[in-house]
């Protein structure tokens, strides 16, 4: 085994494709993530507001809509056909109506509506445009209701307590902040993980296929499948493993994602992923016999990963299919883990039958492809397919 990994290290430095692979690439998509979410949470989405009633209320909605985090009023339009082309221009998310007669019938009593349109198309800037905006005016309409109640003669305390006779008290539990990098990028660095993982283990069995060295391969090992692959991962796991607990810390220490729970079961979880998705990419490569429809294989296995693992579509609303297919993910098994060791601080019981799961993908992967590999790793017929 040692024979095989030092041999394993030599090609390594002469093939420059595992620079991009091992490190060009993903540092640049952990950096590239990283980035984008680093924000926490999309701020100053631009919106439109067409203020036909030109009042001191419409001007306290507009003021209010304006300091919401998620929101800027970017256009004042003078018309709803204007408003409308901004949208259909992609230069505002939502345009807010605010008609004639707003403060008048505000103060009759006969509550006027402020209108909102929003674009749907883009889910994520319309859902966080919907809630603020509607807190926006909810928080003018209230205080116009305790202003007016407090101008009829009651107290202050009396006219909020009448107002809002019953008031939710509710606490965000494990995402305090209500923000993306706890969210999606603590699942988005491993899913990026496992794509190179899974890429390297196929390029570096395929290429000896593909080469015609895998004769000289097996032969370092003894004629010893099990050392063969053993010798020829173990460099890709201790290193991507290192890869990956860099990552953890960095999401910890530097993006503020409060990793609790048992370090111990999250170092192990990682290593155990990155060993099944090697054994993966080990069956693959050897079960194909052929780089080309391998890496194929692995872009259809690992880069639509991430849609199946519940964290942005609950699995439990998923038809069977896309469950199972879930299933057979390491990836789904780890972020498991990840969440509940790592995120919800629960006990390390919770996470075990995941950490059983990640083995076991490990296992079968070696298990399913010694006999594999023995075959097309003696037999010329499957060398240089590409």
């Amino acid at each position: 085994m040692l024979k095989v990994a030092r041999r394993e290290l030599g090609r390594i430095a002469s093939d420059r494709y595992y620079l991009w692979l091992l490190v060009v690439l993903p540092l640049a998509s952990y950096w590239l993530l990283a980035s984008i979410f680093s924000a926490g949470v999309p701020r100053d989405l631009p919106v439109a507001v067409v203020d036909q009633d030109h009042s001191t209320l419409s001007r306290q909605i507009v003021r209010a809509i304006d300091a919401t985090p998620s929101m800027t009023v970017a256009a004042r339009p003078g018309s709803i056909e204007a408003a409308r082309a901004l949208v259909l221009e992609n230069q505002v998310y939502a345009v807010v109506v605010l008609p004639f007669g707003m403060e008048r019938d505000a103060r009759r009593g006969q509550a006027p509506a402020a209108t909102g349109y929003l674009n749907a198309q883009a889910l994520l800037p319309a859902s966080l445009i919907r809630r603020d905006l509607r807190a926006a005016v909810a928080t003018v309409s209230a205080g116009l209701e305790v202003r007016g109640r407090q101008a009829r003669g009651e107290p202050p305390r009396a006219a909020l307590a009448r107002f809002e006779p019953v008031r939710l008290d509710y606490h965000t539990l494990f995402n305090p902040r209500l923000d993306y990098v706890s969210y999606l990028l603590t699942a988005l660095l491993p899913a990026s993980l496992q794509i190179f993982v899974l890429l390297v283990a196929v390029y570096s069995v395929g290429g000896e296929l593909k080469n015609g060295t895998a004769g000289s391969w097996i032969e370092a090992a003894g004629g010893r499948a099990f050392r063969a692959a053993a010798g020829k991962l173990a460099p890709y796991a201790l290193y991507f493993t290192a890869l990956g607990l860099t990552m953890l810390a960095v999401l910890e220490s530097r993006l503020g994602v409060p990793l609790g729970g048992s370090p111990a079961l999250l170092g192990t979880a990682t290593f155990l992923l990155v060993l099944a998705y090697l054994a993966v990419g080990l069956a693959l490569a050897v079960w194909f016999a052929n780089l080309r429809l391998a890496s194929s294989a692995t872009a259809v296995y690992a880069a639509p990963a991430f849609a199946f693992v519940g964290i942005t579509f609950p699995t439990m609303g998923m038809p069977v299919a896309g469950r199972l297919w879930g299933e057979l993910l390491p990836l789904t098994h780890y972020l498991r883990i990840l969440v509940n060791q790592g995120i919800r601080n629960a006990p390390a019981g919770v996470s075990l039958p995941s950490l059983a799961a990640l083995a076991a993908f490990a296992a079968a992967g070696v298990a399913a492809s010694l006999w594999r590999l023995r075959r097309v790793a003696s037999d010329e017929r499957y060398w240089g397919r590409r």
